[in-house]
């Protein structure tokens, strides 16, 4: 039995990946792939375990054996009915959006988080998957869901720091690497984000895919769009001027050019990224230049589902 373990990111599409795991989990069980959603993760499986570091308590390091046992009976249960392999996604493992706003950087404490969570799964655990996008977009989709939620509106010294931030993908995926010494398998929201056939060939590079996985070819919980956050925008002054847009971007021109810039950056480094980090897309020229990619999102309902382990 070998585990995968899927971590997002946030914002890339990862709720849609869930539910087609999930709508398919009958066929991919009937290949040897098993599947534990934030529906099992969530559900007490994990309690205790997706936690900011400096808030874990002895009562959680008495419980993180617990944990452990728990999930080894869960495996050895799996590998008694023929299964093969395991993915499990959850995205907290490495933080919570509101954590990477209220620090103005990207996932700051990962490090500890999935450590915790791979000591739990064991020596099992021989891959880890995750997406990534453009950092534009992808803050303006965190902070647009954070202002839904009720956060202020970042002001101009917010921004300038997020475009500005040098901790970006390639440090959260080699800070991966090196506290587990594992395969890290890294694909793009741009490139792959509404092939969820790709995703899964990502996380399982060594197996056979089962023919005919459902595809609902649609979006999942998507960002909210400019108009659900006009009114606070316009008491902080922030309502776009342009006629017709429908997506908000807080960046300005200049600082979307050096986040594109940065995202370019951190591609060309996995283009050659050493062994055991494997970078599953399209060329960075392609990607880099695409705007958007909006095709799937996650939003509200995704959000109240993170917030209980934040």
């Amino acid at each position: 039995m070998e585990v995968i373990l899927h971590i997002g990111a946030h914002r890339t599409g990862t709720t849609a990946m869930q539910a087609w795991l999930l709508q398919n989990a009958d066929a991919l069980a009937a290949s040897g792939t098993a599947y534990w959603g934030p529906d099992r993760t969530r559900a007490g499986l994990f309690s205790g375990l997706i936690k900011r570091p400096d808030l874990v308590t002895p009562q959680d390091g008495q419980n993180a054996g617990r944990i452990r046992m728990a999930i080894a009976m869960e495996l050895d249960r799996l590998s008694d009915q023929g299964m093969k392999r395991l993915i499990i996604s959850e995205e907290n493992v490495i933080g919570a959006m509101p954590q990477c706003v209220d620090m103005l950087t990207l996932y700051p404490d990962m490090a500890g988080r999935i450590e915790r969570v791979a000591r739990a799964i064991g020596p099992q655990l021989r891959r880890v998957a995750i997406s990534i996008r453009r950092y534009d977009m992808w803050w303006a989709s965190v902070l647009a869901v954070s202002v839904a939620r009720g956060a202020r509106v970042p002001n101009a010294r917010a921004l300038a720091r997020l475009a500005g931030h040098p901790r970006g993908w390639r440090q959260v995926i080699g800070g991966v690497w090196n506290t587990l010494g594992l395969p890290v398998s890294v694909w793009s929201h741009e490139g792959m984000g509404a092939d969820h056939h790709a995703q899964l060939g990502a996380m399982l590079p060594r197996a056979a895919l089962p023919a005919g996985l459902y595809e609902p070819g649609r979006r999942d919980n998507a960002a909210p769009r400019l108009a659900d956050l006009h009114t606070r925008l316009s008491a902080a002054g922030q309502a776009p001027e342009r006629t017709g847009q429908t997506r908000w971007i807080p960046f300005e021109g200049a600082q979307r050019a050096a986040m594109v810039a940065h995202y370019l950056e951190d591609l060309a480094w996995l283009r050659a990224a050493p062994p055991g980090i494997d970078w599953m897309d399209v060329s960075a020229h392609s990607m880099g230049a695409n705007p958007g990619a909006p095709t799937e999102e996650e939003g509200q309902y995704h959000d109240r589902q993170a917030s209980r382990l934040a």
